[in-house]
């Protein structure tokens, strides 16, 4: 695992100073200790879109009324943020909630592969040789150049778990994570949502991840909260979960208003759907029938090692078409006409542990970060991901 000299500092747990007890208390916190991050991408994008004459009316319009679907404490803690930051409050916003419909402004072409990336695998009894299932995500994005990431913790708030991931700085939804309890749970977007539900109506993929995290300590709570909200209201995605004992991948598909269950030993989803029916792309097939070769090859003895592994596979690639995905030579810095790893993660249920790697999983080894334990503070702030933006700006390579 990476060493740093960076102090360490504990934002959850019996080491904190103090713990926020409110929503929006924490993300003050927050876009305190990612300011630099978060400004320093906000203030970038703000000079390209004004380079390429982009107008944010029509993505504002839809981050405004998608954030209507989000519970209140979570519009309380972006606009806590907002009031934090020293930035520009509409590219702030369209940074927050239509990042993927800004890259698609901002690219000379719209990105290829409309599926929006990430691919995930999840293992369990009697495939693993781990206590608990393991889960590992690649998060895939357009833009990474200008999407910070860094470690986020969250205590207990309330009645609400804490959670542990790595995500974008200054952002109020999640794709990933672990909770207190050892809940994982993990998506990939797929491109199959209705055109019939408003806005307003649509759950965000970000926001149910989120609220599995905070409202439920087992795979069963998760299951009964997703039972509890009308299908057709969600968006299309394949949703990992696992807990200590349990593990289950979910293809949320509203256009069929259906849930399919696929509970194999070993299973991996990339952007379309397996049990439903749904278009895929070259890359998003090429991708998980790698990742299920890899499986199938791992016998009954996959651990953490092999999975990080399975991220950092270039077969294909290492382009589009790669489990672990690079910018091609034409792109530019930001990569904001092609999907590319922007950051791995493995967790096991029944842990609040989780490894990551910041950009791609090949050029760098994994940290492992525990809930409630001192932590780098460069891993929280943002500042390890600038440091290895600005050594691969250079044309050096990160390590």
């Amino acid at each position: 695992m990476d060493e740093t000299d960076t102090k360490p500092i504990a934002f959850a747990g019996p080491d904190a100073t103090t713990e926020p007890d409110t929503f929006a208390e924490q993300a003050r916190r927050r876009a305190e200790t990612e300011r630099e991050a978060v400004e320093w991408a906000v203030t970038e994008l703000e000079s390209l879109i004004a380079a390429a004459g982009v107008d944010l009316e029509p993505l504002l319009e839809y981050a405004r009324r998608s954030r209507e679907s989000m519970p209140d404490r979570y519009v309380r803690a972006y606009e806590a943020m907002a009031e934090t930051l020293d930035v520009d409050p509409a590219v702030y916003e369209a940074y927050a909630f239509a990042y993927s419909d800004l890259c698609d402004e901002l690219a000379d072409e719209p990105a290829a592969d409309p599926s929006r990336g990430c691919t995930n695998a999840l293992v369990s009894q009697p495939r693993t040789t781990a206590d608990g299932p393991l889960v590992l995500k690649n998060r895939d994005i357009a833009g990474r150049g200008a999407r910070p990431k860094s470690v986020v913790e969250q205590p207990q708030i309330d009645d609400y778990h804490g959670f542990l991931t790595v995500d974008t700085c200054g952002t109020v939804m999640l794709y990933k994570g672990v909770n207190d309890q050892g809940l994982v749970a993990a998506n990939t977007y797929i491109d199959a949502n209705r055109d019939d539900i408003e806005p307003e109506a649509q759950f965000r993929n970000g926001t149910v991840v989120r609220r599995v995290l905070e409202e439920c300590a087992t795979v069963t709570d998760a299951r009964d909260l997703l039972a509890s909200i009308p299908t057709r209201q969600l968006m299309a995605q394949t949703l990992f979960l696992a807990d200590g004992t349990d593990a289950v991948l979910l293809e949320v598909n509203p256009l069929e208003e259906r849930i399919a269950v696929d509970d194999d030993g070993a299973v991996a989803r990339t952007n379309h759907f397996v049990l439903s029916r749904s278009d895929d792309t070259e890359s998003s097939r090429r991708r998980r029938e790698r990742a299920t070769d890899l499986l199938e090859s791992g016998g009954d003895d996959i651990d953490r090692e092999y999975l990080w592994r399975i991220a950092a596979d270039h077969e294909h690639g290492p382009g589009d078409e790669s489990i672990c995905r690079h910018p091609e030579p034409e792109t530019d810095e930001y990569a904001f006409g092609q999907l590319t790893t922007a950051s791995a993660a493995v967790f096991e249920g029944g842990s609040p542990t989780v490894e990551i790697a910041m950009g791609n999983p090949c050029e760098t080894e994994p940290m492992r970060c525990s809930f409630g334990d001192e932590l780098a503070m460069d891993l929280r702030t943002g500042g390890r991901w600038l440091e290895r933006l600005h050594v691969a700006c250079d044309g050096s390579t990160a390590s």
